[in-house]
């Protein structure tokens, strides 16, 4: 029976697979290198495959170094532009895996060499179906129309199949193909014509840096983006003054917590700050909050020219679980912790006064716990939103990088 094991960077999820000591990886993340090593290592493993499910445009591949270091093959769709590869998959192939087969499926729309991942129990569905969404179309070779006809080939599966997709970005794991079937719009959709033509209303933002990052991951250089433990990094900070810790995460998330003497430049502005970088004569370690924004823009600083660049693997959530010092409570509060704590004081105003002074001021605790159960169902949270707009938060959250994901729904 094969072991699955989910790894988090960000939104985007990878897994390895485990069957007779064997083991199998899925899409990985190059900010969780250590993490895959572990694993495998501790669980006394023999990497056999690493798979690219598809040329990845939001974050870069760790497959090319892990081929190295593990002398293991990486597999892709026989249409996808790779030096990295070194088999090609196609339709219906079969993977062994200890005593397990898993078969693989093309599942061309999102990319036009995507493919999927089918065991008996189990369904990888790279940025094809999403939880409660799709991906997107718009961009390498994207289709809607192959997009539909992938949706109706994975509607077929077993209800009970086990979905895991390639990315999160509403905090869930995992979902069924039956829970799909009757809550995701778009695999409901059984006219392929209005299907089409709603996907091609979507306009949406590129991916950051996407360029940049399907060169790196289509001839494997993201193999010269040195990583280094926040451990290491933190040596290195103390015992060469020229070398600097760069924080590329939001000025909100800068000034909720960072390091001390850590010099923040969100992502989004970093390219009007290049010249001021260079000309400093620092070496810089890039960091951001899980690891997927710094290798990123560590990229942008090794394209012009710098050399003495670094990336902090892991960012700010490793170095924490290292118990490496952190400044916390200069700056603003998170929009969520803002929600958190306004629902909270509005339902216990609403119960006191309904106590106090009349019963119908319960109606304010209703209110708002219709609110949070619409914003559950719906994942939209409208006293967000209205937070959102008030003076303080716009100013904190002016830096928020705008790029756009892989999911049509974001």
């Amino acid at each position: 029976m094969i072991k699955v094991k989910q790894f988090f960077a960000g939104s985007c999820l990878s897994y390895v697979l485990e069957a007779e000591q064997e083991a199998l990886i899925i899409d990985p993340h190059i900010s969780l290198k250590n993490d895959y090593v572990n694993f495998i290592r501790k669980r006394k493993l023999k990497l056999k495959f690493i798979i690219d499910t598809h040329s990845h445009a939001d974050h870069f591949s760790l497959a090319a170094i892990l081929k190295k270091e593990f002398n293991a093959p990486v597999l892709m769709y026989e249409k996808a532009i790779s030096n990295v590869a070194t088999q090609r998959l196609k339709d219906n192939d079969d993977i062994n895996l200890g005593n397990e087969i898993i078969k693989v499926i093309y599942a061309p729309g999102h990319t036009d060499d995507t493919v999927n991942l089918y065991t008996a129990k189990y369904l990888f569905t790279a940025d094809v179906l999403l939880i409660g969404s799709v991906g997107r179309t718009d961009f390498q070779n994207g289709s809607p129309e192959s997009m539909f006809d992938t949706l109706q080939r994975l509607k077929k599966l077993p209800d009970e199949t086990i979905v895991y997709p390639g990315h999160d970005y509403h905090q869930k794991r995992s979902t069924t193909i039956k829970r799909e079937k009757q809550e995701n719009p778009f695999i409901r959709q059984d006219d392929k014509d209005v299907f089409v033509k709603d996907m091609r209303s979507k306009k949406l933002a590129k991916p950051f840096n996407i360029d940049n990052i399907i060169r790196l991951n289509q001839k494997g250089e993201a193999v010269s983006l040195e990583t280094i433990s926040p451990k290491e990094a933190n040596e290195f900070v103390h015992k060469d003054l020229k070398t600097k810790l760069l924080d590329v995460r939001s000025v909100l998330e800068f000034a909720e917590e960072h390091i001390e003497g850590a010099q923040n430049i969100p992502i989004d502005t970093l390219a009007s700050r290049i010249k001021e970088l260079s000309d400093s004569g620092n070496s810089y370690i890039v960091l951001c909050r899980t690891g997927n924004r710094s290798p990123m823009a560590a990229d942008m600083l090794l394209q012009s020219g710098m050399h003495n660049v670094k990336v902090m693997d892991g960012g700010m959530i490793r170095w924490k679980k290292e118990k490496l010092g952190v400044i916390k409570g200069v700056g603003g509060i998170s929009i969520e912790r803002q929600v958190r704590a306004s629902a909270g004081t509005l339902v216990l105003l609403g119960v006191l006064l309904a106590f106090f002074v009349h019963p119908g001021f319960i109606a304010i605790t209703i209110f708002v716990s219709c609110g949070l159960i619409y914003s559950g169902l719906s994942d939209n949270c409208l006293m967000g939103m209205l937070l959102m707009k008030l003076p303080y938060n716009k100013k904190l959250y002016s830096s928020k990088l705008d790029g756009g994901t892989c999911s049509i729904g974001g």
